[in-house]
Parts: C-alpha cells; structure tokens; sequence
C-alpha cells in the first residue's frame, strides 16, 4: 500500500481523512509488484498479498505463499505488510496484516488491518471471501476498529491471463468507537501475459478500472518485462493512472519498480518520486513460493 509504490496518504489530506476516521491504508497497493504498477494489484494472481485487495487471487498458490514488505521515510513514517496463503483440498486459506505507522507531528498514531481470506475453485473460477479488522488510533489515546469485508470472483485461463471482480468493504460492524468510514468499492482488472511463460522471456500487461463510492471512477495500467534462465531472472515494472481519492494528487500518477528472480523466492522493490510522505520513497519486499 506512498506506495503505489509507496503510500501516500498522510499529508493535508489524510490527515483531514483521519480525523473523519477513514483508514488511508486501505487505499495501499496489495503489494511492492503492485506498488510498481502503480497500484494495479487486482489481477495479478498467484501470491500471499493478493487477499488485501481480491481475496480470490489466491487461488493459483498450489503449496504456499508467504510475502512481506517495508518501507521507512526520512521523516520516521513506517510501513509493514506480511502474509501468507496455502492450499487445503478445494480450498485456499489466506491471512495477512498491514501496518502504517505516522510521524510524530500527525495527530493520528497509526493504521492497522488484519485479513483472513477463503477461496472456493470450480476448475478455473475462483470464488473468494475475507473478512477484515481495521482501526485508527489517534496520537491522544482513542482507537476506532471496525469490521468489514470482501468479496471477489476470479477466472484463470492457465497461466496466460487472469480476469478478476472484487467487491471492496461490504458492510461494517462496530467493534469500538463510532465506527470508521469504509467507502465500497468495485475493482475490475485484466492481466495478460504476452509471452509464454515457460520461455526465457517475461512480459505482462495489466489494467484495472476502480469505481468508489467516495471517488470518480478511475483506471491503472501496467507492464513489466524481463528474462529468466534456469529460475534466476530480472523484470522491471512501470505503472501509471490516477491514484485513490485520499491521495489524490498527492501521489505520483506514474510508478516504478523491480524484481530479482532467485528460483522460488524474489526481491521486489518500488520507487515514487512524489509522496504525501515525501519525496523519493521506497519499498523492499520479500516473496516465496515453495
């Protein structure tokens, strides 16, 4: 999730959104390859991180997969995510949490949000669910949680393209406070890759549309390319399009970032020039599929 390649979110304007208890890390890219497409996550299957914003793109992960990202400002800003998914029988499971921590001058200490995600596959749709646990807590003392959750339908064709919808915070339930502002949200995205993926060669496109009740509709493309041999590799990613109506115009509408492909496991990294955060953020992340 300044992300998109690094989550914005906490200038003037999250911080207004803040006090009107809006959880900018919502808004985050599910991932640092996310985050380097300018946060066009939706349909891009296949990895532990893809719960947070379509609980059914976990469904490809055969055995397990485990993925964790950070981020730190010059202005003590910190950003944590982990999460991990794995298959049992028709059934993948999926639990992650993200954190966002703000500088000492903002009146609002810190984001939180737990997921847990379900996913039913029929050949190659995917059906999903998630459930997740959200609050704000300000600098003073109170904290706001609140319960909401997702739905997601997914369809797979092999490992050449991927369609996905995801229903974003459906409903809420009150867990302490006056409750948080979770605006619904429908995200449409298509990925396709348009070299086999068994060559030496990597090339993926990818766009989604969003639609918010608290936004104008929105769309973000993105395209990485690279090459493998015997499982060690190299992709760069660009991504660019309109960001979140939290950040808007606080975050760079155009992304970059990068993997290092070590067999099962990868290095991902993001960069954003421009940031309610500050200027040239960065984000490290760690992903393994054994």
């Amino acid at each position: 999730m300044r992300l998109a390649a690094l989550f914005a979110l906490t200038g003037a304007r999250g911080l207004t959104a803040q006090a009107d208890h809006t959880p900018v890390i919502l808004g985050f890219p599910s991932s640092v390859q996310a985050a380097g497409l300018a946060g066009a996550g939706v349909a891009l299957p296949g990895y532990a991180g893809a719960l947070f914003v379509n609980p059914a793109g976990i469904a490809p992960i055969r055995v397990l997969s485990v993925e964790a990202g950070f981020a730190r400002t010059t202005d003590r800003s910190t950003y944590a995510m982990a999460a991990a998914a794995g298959r049992l029988g028709t059934f993948n499971l999926g639990f992650g949490a993200r954190y966002l921590r703000f500088p000492a001058q903002s009146t609002v200490l810190d984001n939180l949000t737990w997921a847990g995600a379900v996913v039913y596959r029929l050949g190659g749709i995917a059906f999903g669910s998630s459930v997740k646990y959200v609050s704000v807590e300000a600098r003073d003392g109170p904290v706001t949680r609140s319960l909401t959750s997702d739905l997601a339908v997914q369809v797979a064709f092999f490992d050449i393209a991927a369609l996905a919808l995801s229903a974003r915070n459906l409903g809420e339930v009150r867990v302490t406070g006056g409750g948080l502002t979770l605006p619904e949200a429908l995200h449409f995205g298509f990925s396709l890759n348009l070299l086999d993926t068994y060559s030496n060669g990597r090339l993926l496109a990818t766009v989604e549309s969003v639609w918010s009740e608290s936004d104008r509709g929105r769309t973000v493309v993105g395209l990485e390319a690279g090459a493998v041999v015997s499982g060690l590799g190299l992709v760069g990613r660009v991504g660019s399009g309109r960001q979140p109506g939290l950040a808007g115009g606080l975050l760079s509408n155009t992304t970059f970032g990068a993997s290092v492909l070590l067999g099962r496991a990868r290095l991902d990294y993001a960069f954003q020039h421009r940031s309610a955060l500050g200027r040239n953020v960065h984000l490290a992340g760690v992903r393994w599929t054994p």
